[in-house]
């Protein structure tokens, strides 16, 4: 399914993440994802289920995408969930991945 080389690169990619998770208080959580809603990295909290997540996200950034085109919106960029505890961001991470994160209302976006 992937290039001989993603294992490093998805190695170096979780410590890029982990990184930007320590520096950035806030973020709760976060998961690269294929566009088949297949985990490809991610740092979630004990308990979720992270083919779950991924799943969910490639469905809703899928309709959005699609509810974009019919509207003749263009290019879905990004999707932006508020609520009660927080936000969830879901951002197309080139042709083939998505990037979801989650992170509480304190969280500076922009």
């Amino acid at each position: 399914m992937f290039d001989p080389g993603f294992e490093e690169l998805q190695g170096k990619l979780r410590v890029i993440m982990e990184e930007s998770t320590a520096l950035a208080a806030g973020i709760r959580a976060w998961m690269l994802l294929s566009k088949e809603g297949l985990p490809i990295s991610s740092a979630v909290p004990q308990g979720l289920e992270e083919a779950e997540i991924a799943a969910m996200a490639a469905s809703i950034l899928g309709v959005a995408d699609l509810a974009a085109e019919r509207l003749d919106q263009g290019t879905l960029e990004e999707i932006l969930m508020t609520n009660e505890k927080g936000l969830v961001i879901m951002r197309s991470a080139g042709e083939k991945a998505i990037l979801v994160l989650a992170a509480s209302k304190s969280i500076k976006t922009g």
